[in-house]
This record gives C-alpha cells, sequence and structure tokens, in this order.
C-alpha cells in the first residue's frame, strides 16, 4: 500500500492510466485528476454508477501522482469488508489518498470514524483525498456522523456519466488499436447490440476476443466473434 506498492484489488485488462481511459462526456473530471495527480487542486469525490470508470480514475491518479514522486495510495474499501478499520492507519502524511468504494464502509460507525480521522489527518498535513461513491454525498447512507457528509460535500466533485453506444464504439476500437485488435465496425456494431452495454463488460468482451483471435490467428471477423461470444 506504500510507495509503488498499490494494492490492486479491482483488476483491468491493462494498466490503468489516464492515456487508455476514453474521457467521452467525463473531460472535465478527468483534467481535475490531471492536475491533482501534479499536485493541484483540493480533495474530490467522484461518483456515478457501476461501469462508468471510478475505479480506473483512482487508480490512474495514484500511478501518475507516484510516477511523480509523490507519496499515493490507493485504498479499495470494498474489499476490506473482513479487516478492522486500523487498515486506514499509516497513511495521513501521504500527498495523496485515493479511498475507493467509499460507499461501502460508511454505515459502520467505527469504519466512518476512521474515514473521517484520515480525511482531516490528510488535509491538516497538507495532502489531498480523492474518493469514489455511487452516489453525491448529500443522498450517501452514512452512520450517524454529520462532520463526515459535511467533509465529503466540501470535496469537488465531479458526477461520472456513463458512456452511450458511440462512446463505447470509439473505446472499443480505440483499445482494439492498443492490443493490435483491428475491430471491423460490423463487429463493433454486433457487440453494442448483443452484451451488456456496459463498460466493464464490453472491455472483458474485447480481451476474451483478443486472446481467442491470438490463439487462432484469426481476424476478429463478425462470425468468428458470435461463435466466440454468442
Amino acid at each position: 500500500m506504500i510507495g509503488q506498492q498499490l494494492p490492486l484489488s479491482v483488476q483491468l485488462p491493462d494498466a490503468a492510466s489516464f492515456d487508455n481511459y476514453y474521457a467521452g462526456p467525463n473531460a472535465e473530471a478527468v483534467a481535475a485528476l490531471r492536475a491533482m495527480s501534479d499536485g493541484e487542486g483540493s480533495s474530490i469525490l467522484l461518483h456515478g454508477p457501476r461501469g462508468c470508470g471510478k475505479t480506473h480514475l483512482l487508480q490512474a491518479t495514484s500511478r501518475e501522482a507516484l510516477a511523480r514522486m509523490q507519496r499515493a495510495a490507493y485504498l479499495p474499501l470494498g474489499s476490506f469488508a473482513t479487516e478492522q478499520p486500523t487498515v486506514l492507519q499509516g497513511f495521513e502524511s501521504f500527498d495523496l489518498v485515493c479511498l475507493d468504494d467509499v460507499d461501502s464502509a460508511l454505515q459502520d460507525r467505527a469504519w466512518a470514524q476512521a474515514v473521517l480521522r484520515l480525511f482531516d489527518a490528510v488535509r491538516t498535513q497538507g495532502g489531498r483525498c480523492l474518493l469514489s461513491a455511487a452516489l453525491p454525498p448529500d443522498r450517501l447512507a452514512i452512520a450517524k456522523l454529520a462532520d463526515l457528509r459535511t467533509r465529503l460535500s466540501a470535496c469537488a466533485g465531479f458526477a461520472l456519466q456513463s458512456l452511450n453506444d458511440d462512446d463505447h464504439a470509439v473505446l472499443l476500437r480505440n483499445r482494439g488499436h492498443r492490443l493490435g485488435l483491428d475491430l471491423p465496425l460490423d463487429t463493433v456494431h454486433w457487440m453494442l447490440t448483443h452484451l451488456p452495454r456496459d463498460t466493464t463488460s464490453l472491455l472483458q468482451a474485447l480481451a476474451q476476443i483478443d486472446h481467442a483471435a491470438l490463439a487462432a490467428r484469426r481476424r476478429p471477423t463478425l462470425p468468428f466473434v458470435q461463435r466466440l461470444l454468442a
């Protein structure tokens, strides 16, 4: 969790970075996170539905901050269900602390208090927090701890939007090119019509196509993809 060791509990098909995140309607949020990774700005709360890229962006911001010689940590709170809140101790002096799925810990009072203490300590020592949640602060279920809701509401807030079909088509073809995979337009259209239309599912399908096409030494034509995924 410290230095270069990031506890990446959610593995992506490739390393999460700003370069391989298709911003689409979320360009303003990405610009703010790039500035944050360079030591600028204040604490930020990202909120939005599953698949809009919250985890990707927190990991990307952590990595970029580390590359710029800052002390940064990525903490996936959704994976800490069996841990004690004391796991948050030791990060108070970090330049950047990224708390993913923060809403998963807020209904337990002990965890909510630990998040509040960490948030205040990081700010006091001149650092910043980057948090993600499914909902904005005024709609989060938080244990009876008004100060924590106040802190979260004071963060710069960005509501991440899910990509539409046009955005997903660009994302799939761009990510395919990065993998050395030339996805025909009819293949992309079929994927958007017949597969779950969230970014996570589509990228998982793309990774499956890439592995199968490489193993078979085949182009990802529509018949090939239909046999693979239908």
